[in-house]
């Protein structure tokens, strides 16, 4: 689904009202993603069929409230996302003249702060691998053989989040240098990754596979894989729910039986690079920043919230940081009385 043509699924009476908040949002610089969106044509659904055709627009305390009830088998955070899009919309409709109840933001479901990523064990990885690598080819999707190995290794191998990976137009990468330009990111920031040679090895590979012909300026992952001059990237939706398949495919699960989310290849990555680092005898007070800024955050704070060392990769970071405190605390001898 193109970002840029969000805009065709409002169909109700708020319809206008959302494209213009759309472009208000972006004129500041944010970038409007699909499940954005998606809120965004829920809302306008709902709150039409509160409305008639020829009344006045308007959102009544009673009317958000029965739009941001929770819901069964529903999570308290897309709980809280819902909360945050239809205030967020009032406070633009009454900058712009309208009269529309704004759901305060202290009355906001909290969400919690203790979630536990999931880290794929090498051998995980390994059968992920193998999953998506046997990808059959399909006449309705000719491609998706070769976009999904591919997708699969640009999130595992550079820490990519998936928005960023899709985002990524052939001109992005330099298959030469082994360097990806990652033009939009959630920080509003752009940074350079450079690649593995294995994976810069692939990227080449996959570039003459998809056959994107000369001067072909689209995007890495497109879609639409029956035509390849596409000008949209492959859905987010769509990627998300076969990652999350192929996960199933490969046995990884988490203890409540579900797949692990596709982010957590990114939390995966983090982990490994980490174990990777230490173990070949770099400090790990250097080894952080380092992967903070590779990863894209802020500060170094966001990074260790990433790090969750798993049991596999506990001892060979603990047996590679053993140089260091050593002789931290010198050994003491008991005289015997």
């Amino acid at each position: 689904m193109k970002d840029k043509n969000y805009s065709y699924l409002f169909a109700g009476l708020f319809s206008a009202s959302c494209k213009k908040f759309i472009d208000y949002k972006r004129s500041l610089g944010f970038k409007i993603c699909e499940p954005y969106c998606h809120r965004l044509w829920e809302m306008d659904k709902h709150f039409s069929e509160y409305l008639p055709e020829d009344k006045e627009l308007s959102i009544t305390k009673d009317m958000v409230e029965a739009y941001i009830a929770l819901r069964e088998n529903e999570s308290v955070k897309t709980q809280h996302l819902r909360m945050s899009t239809v205030r967020q919309f009032a406070l633009f409709m009454n900058r712009i003249g309208y009269n529309f109840y704004v759901y305060p933001e202290t009355a906001f479901v909290q969400i919690k702060e203790d979630f536990i990523p999931y880290i794929l064990t090498h051998d995980e990885v390994g059968k992920l691998a193998e999953v998506v690598d046997q990808i059959l080819y399909s006449p309705r999707y000719p491609r998706q053989h070769l976009v999904y190995p591919m997708l699969f290794r640009m999130l595992y191998g550079c820490g990519l989040r998936l928005n960023e990976a899709l985002s990524l137009k052939v001109q992005d990468l330099d298959v030469v240098q082994g360097l990806i330009f990652l033009r939009s990111t959630k920080n509003q920031s752009q940074r350079l990754v450079p690649m593995s040679d294995s994976l810069q090895r692939y990227c080449r590979k996959y570039i003459l596979a998809m056959e994107f012909g000369e001067g072909y300026d689209g995007y890495f992952f497109p879609s639409g894989y029956r035509n390849s001059c596409s000008t949209g990237h492959l859905s987010g939706t769509a990627a998300y729910s076969r990652l999350r398949g192929f996960m199933n495919q490969a046995g990884i699960y988490k203890e409540d039986g579900t797949p692990p989310r596709v982010h957590d290849l990114r939390h995966t990555f983090a982990v490994h690079s980490l174990e990777k680092m230490v173990s070949e005898g770099r400090d790990i007070y250097c080894a952080l920043p380092t992967l903070s800024t590779y990863l894209g955050h802020r500060g170094i704070e966001s990074t260790e919230k990433y790090l969750r060392l798993t049991e596999e990769s506990l001892e060979s970071v603990v047996n590679g940081m053993a140089t260091y405190y050593d002789n931290v605390l010198p050994e003491v001898s008991h005289d015997k009385e």
